[in-house]
């Protein structure tokens, strides 16, 4: 057995979501004065490598303590679609990931319970950290650049996850912290794809809720297809690439991503791993 960790460290500095509470570690009992140590913990609920559920979009939905340990316990393939990106860039868009992109792979997703897709993303800011903190804003702090970690990374249409949620997968695994960044969108940004025109007449309508309405499409559905975000996924995590997913053939892993037991969480932090059968 090959344990592969897909965890984000979690530590003071960090980045965060802009708007989201930053990470803190402050110990209140020490070796020196106390003779034991004991940390107290403060950041949100989406902070590093984390799992959305429900009640993050819906009032009435279910919550973190609703879920049993074993649906986070998860037949899984990972789908390497970098390659394939640039493909689907737009003017200075950031890559937009489109139905089209995951439809060559369905024949995977008829074979397992997660997919957790490989775009590279997480390769080129894995060690990245965000040192200076700028003053609270609404009684938040926000991170304060927003950079392409929060502006340019690959991105959903709601589109996309309509034919995602048409799938009998129960979890959708992701390297980047939210699913779509298109919320950033004006149309001096350049041409959108064909698809988006049929969708909608106005540009800015569709792409200032894509991260959101993605969300309650995937988080809305019955059963809910729990979103795993922020990944931090290896080069030798297997993949299947597009020349192998027209048998569904590939290597498979189990997903491991047990959140905290948290009453009334919208989302948990939590430690994702891939377990490999030699």
């Amino acid at each position: 057995m090959r344990v592969i960790d897909l965890t984000r460290p979690m530590e003071e500095g960090m980045p965060v979501y802009p708007g989201d509470p930053l990470f803190r570690a402050r110990p209140v009992a020490e070796h020196e004065t106390d003779g034991f140590r004991v940390t107290e913990l403060s950041f949100g609920t989406h902070t590093g490598t984390h799992i959305d559920f429900p009640f993050h979009f819906f009032q009435d939905g279910e919550q973190a303590d609703a879920f049993g340990p074993e649906a986070f316990y998860l037949k899984s393939a990972a789908l390497d679609v970098s390659d394939e990106l640039e493909k689907y860039r737009y003017g200075s868009l950031p890559p937009v990931i489109l139905p089209e992109l995951l439809e060559p792979f369905a024949p995977v997703f008829s074979e397992v319970e997660a997919v957790v897709l490989k775009t590279g993303w997480s390769r080129p800011i894995a060690d990245r950290r965000q040192i200076s903190v700028s003053e609270p804003v609404g009684g938040r702090e926000e991170f304060p650049d927003r950079n392409a970690e929060f502006t340019a990374f690959p991105s959903f249409l709601p589109e996309t996850a309509d034919w995602l949620a048409e799938q009998p997968i129960r979890l959708l695994g992701l390297e980047t912290p939210s699913l779509s960044a298109l919320a950033h969108y004006s149309p001096e940004d350049g041409p959108l794809p064909p698809s988006a025109n049929r969708r909608s007449e106005s540009d800015e309508i569709l792409f200032y809720h894509a991260d959101a309405e993605a969300h309650r499409i995937l988080l809305g559905r019955i059963p809910p297809l729990f979103i795993l975000e922020n990944l931090l996924i290896p080069d030798d995590l297997p993949a299947i690439r597009l020349s192998q997913a027209d048998n569904g053939e590939g290597v498979l892993f189990t997903l491991a991503a047990f959140p905290l037991r948290l009453v009334g969480g919208d989302a948990s932090p939590v430690r994702a791993v891939a377990i490999l059968d030699r």
